[in-house]
Formats: structure tokens, sequence, C-alpha cells
């Protein structure tokens, strides 16, 4: 199957997989739809700007999410819950019950299993899920992705402690504890008001100033329990600090940020260009790659971003590229030690379709994209 803009799938085509919606994780449409014009029109007013179609041409690639459907569901289960928790507990003041910490701690089990069973470098990312199931969903894509990443770099390099050590024992617990602060990592949104959140255009200073207050706001939510160590409350607080101080809540920077933290900030922002929001349409893989990259060293954590650039594919498989030539193609496979150069089955042109390595045939590039910056800004 291959990914395609909503507005651009053809009349007639199968919908490959099931298109999410709610706490629930009910399907909006399933996998099998014929789609037509009418399908279009609704799953454009749901907010969903792409989908994966199941055709002639891409038969046999078939893109592998990050996590299963099963594990998704379990997911969006107790995390909704926990989010239903969360809005009581913020309207009566009070911090959020260690009960909830049981049902979260289970399915951040669940997702490291699963990333840990799967090639990483060819995981999906994109998540076929409706407006109304965004701020659930996203939370999940955060922590699959974050795990994805603080797994290779605590497996390559270690853990910082306290004292600026770098340790390799207790990986295991190191990444259970970086999983629930991803999965709280925005919990504190929940106290932002409806219109605030939803706001199709550009925020106020005023209402940028209210939504500024969701880290401290979910850190309030969760510091007063045991359930919450100092490693998750320094995720929900400071994923939206920057490398060169230019984040908040507080403008810390460089190594002042936890370094889940700076973990938390490139999977929450990788996640976010590539989701449609009220306030920005979502743009391919390829580009929100190129932003992280392009941000070593001035937004994020240029270690970070080298591990990122090892993990996320610009290209999934699925993904319509284009080569330079002007041949079009779908991307089949990704090598996992070089993930932006794909094996391409050709689908215009001359004896199409075939298959083509860029891997094996360096002559052959992708339109739009050239040699990351990540391992420049690394090295300086």
């Amino acid at each position: 199957m291959r990914l395609i803009r909503t507005n651009q799938v053809p009349d007639g085509s199968i919908l490959g997989r099931d298109i999410i919606t709610g706490r629930d994780a009910v399907p909006l449409l399933r996998a099998g739809v014929s789609i037509d014009q009418r399908y279009r029109d609704a799953l454009g007013k749901a907010g969903i700007y792409a989908i994966y179609v199941a055709d002639e041409l891409s038969e046999g690639i078939v893109p592998v999410p990050a996590i299963s459907d099963e594990a998704r569901l379990l997911t969006t289960r107790a995390v909704a819950a926990a989010f239903d928790e969360a809005k009581r507990s913020i309207a009566a003041g009070k911090s959020l019950p260690t009960a909830a910490a049981n049902s979260l701690t289970q399915v951040v089990e669940r997702i490291l299993l699963e990333i840990e069973e799967t090639e990483v470098g060819s995981l999906v990312l994109i998540n076929n899920a409706c407006a109304d199931a965004y701020v659930i969903q996203h939370a999940i894509d955060v922590t699959a992705l974050g795990l994805m990443i603080g797994r290779r770099l605590m497996g390559e390099q270690g853990w910082t402690d306290v004292r600026g050590v770098r340790q390799h024992g207790k990986r295991d617990e190191r990444l259970a504890r970086l999983g629930m602060g991803l999965l709280l990592h925005d919990i504190g949104k929940l106290a932002v008001p409806a219109d605030i959140l939803s706001k199709p255009g550009k925020l106020t200073e005023s209402e940028w100033e209210v939504m500024k207050t969701h880290p401290r706001v979910g850190l309030d939510l969760i510091r007063d329990s045991s359930a919450w160590c100092p490693l998750v409350h320094a995720v929900v607080l400071r994923h939206h600090e920057r490398w060169d101080g230019s984040g908040y809540p507080d403008g810390k920077q460089a190594e002042e940020i936890h370094e889940m933290a700076r973990i938390a900030a490139v999977a929450d922002a990788y996640l976010a260009i590539t989701s449609e929001r009220a306030y920005a349409t979502a743009r391919p893989p390829h580009e929100a790659v190129r932003e992280i990259l392009d941000g070593a060293q001035t937004l994020f954590d240029p270690v970070v971003c080298q591990v990122f650039s090892r993990v996320v594919a610009p290209y999934p498989p699925g993904s319509d590229v284009e080569l330079v030539d002007g041949r079009r193609g779908i991307v089949v496979s990704v090598p996992e030690d070089e993930l932006d150069r794909p094996v391409v089955r050709v689908i215009s042109g001359p004896d199409a379709p075939y298959e083509v390595s860029l891997l094996d045939d360096p002559s052959i590039q992708i339109a739009g994209w050239g040699e990351p910056p990540v391992q420049a800004a690394v090295a300086a």
C-alpha cells in the first residue's frame, strides 16, 4: 500500500488502513472501503490529510506502524482514562491520583516490547487519526518515537546521572520512566481553554501566555504523587525548552535541560509537524526530518538529532517520491544504515514498474533531498 493525500485519492481506491476516531480508537472507516468523493469530503472534514490505499502499483509494500493496532487500542483507552482523571483533578485543584500510574506503566512496557522487536528504521509514524483523537494519539506517537530515540541513544552512549557521569546500567528502568513522561508530556494542556487549543490562526500575545503555562500545570498535576518520579517531572516541565534557550517555561539551555526532555522535544516537534492541526497543515515526513536536523545545535540537542536521523526515515515505506530525473516512484523498503537511500518502485516512464536501490546506485537522487546537515552540526 502507499500513502496519498486525501484530496488526490482516485475514485475507487481501496483504503489500506483503518481511520481511527475517538477515545476508544474506533475506526471511522475500515480498511477495504472503496473511496469516492463522499468519503474524501468526510475525511477532509475530519482532519485526515492523507490515507493509505492498496492498489496494484503498491502491491507487496507493507508500511509497518510504530505500534500495532492492538497496542494502540489498549494505550488509547489507558491514556484517555488518565486524561479524564486529570481533568477531574484540575477542576478539584488536586494532583493526579497514583492509581493512574498502574495502567500507564503497563502500556509503556507494551510499547517498549514492540519497538524492541521491530526494525526501527522502517517504521511508519504517520497515524490515520481524526482531529478529535489528536491529543491522545499525539501522546501515544510521541511516546513511541521518544522511546525509539531513547533506546538507541542509551544503548550506544548510556545516560547521564545527577553528577553528570555517564551510566550504562538500568536502561530498561530508565526507558520506562522516559515513556511515562512522554505519555504525560502535554497533560497540562487539559487546563488550556479549547478555543485557544483549537484556534485556527495565530495566537494573540495573551493567548500564547496561557498556552505556555501547560508544562508547569502538568508538573503541578503530578508533583505531589510518589508515582511520578523526578525523571517524569523533567519531561513534562522541560519538553518545550530549547537548546539555545529560546524555549519555555524558563528559557533553560543546553545541558541545563534534562536529557530526557531533550529527547521529548525532538519527538514532540517531529510529530507536531507531520500532524494536521487547527493552525497548521500536516507536512510530509521528509520535511519534518529536515526541520529537526536543521534545528540541531540551535533548537535541539545535536546528539539527540544525530540519533533521530538514524531512527526516522525521511521517506518511509509507502511514500510517493520523485527522482531528480522526473521519474515517480513508491518507497518499497529502507536500509537500516542509510535511511535516506531507500529501494524505490519506479511507476512512471518506459518499462515501469521496476525497482531501483538508491543505496546501490549513488547517481540516483530524490528530488528536494540533499545531504542532511546534522553531521556537520554535531561535528562543529
